[in-house]
């Protein structure tokens, strides 16, 4: 490959480098959804994302006052609170979140405006992750 070939793709690989960064947010906001409604669950929760070279702390929390701890731990591994803080990261541009929100409206407020960003893109989405008869959480 020439040198003046691989940086005249370079916008196109940048910008499918990002489509690719916003599918996986919206396929892991989009799973949690799902996962939420089917467990029933419903409160307000506090998603904080720490820096671990700052303290001790686990990398990413979710807290609420409204759902008991031991149910949020028995839903959400460390993993999944890892892969949930970078999906919110990615979907509100930024670097490390700290969100309150209500759990049960989590597709409806992050996930639906990815996949809007990836239909405007003309992405179509031919993974399972839409909720049957192709409605929107």
């Amino acid at each position: 490959m020439k040198l003046s070939a691989l940086l005249a793709s370079r916008p196109t690989i940048l910008r499918q480098a990002a489509l690719a960064h916003t599918a996986a947010a919206w396929l892991t906001l989009q799973h949690a959804s799902t996962r939420i409604a089917a467990a029933g669950l419903r409160g307000m929760v506090r998603l904080h994302q720490s820096d671990p070279a700052e303290n001790d702390l686990p990398w990413a929390t979710l807290t609420s006052d409204e759902i008991r701890a031991s149910v949020l731990e028995e839903h959400f591994s460390e993993d999944d609170l890892i892969e949930l803080a970078e999906a919110l990261a990615h979907a509100t541009d930024t670097s490390r979140v700290t969100l309150e929100f209500p759990i049960e409206a989590l597709g409806e407020a992050f996930a639906a405006p990815l996949l809007n960003e990836l239909e405007k893109a003309g992405v179509t989405v031919d993974v399972d992750g839409r909720p049957a008869g192709g409605r929107r959480n």
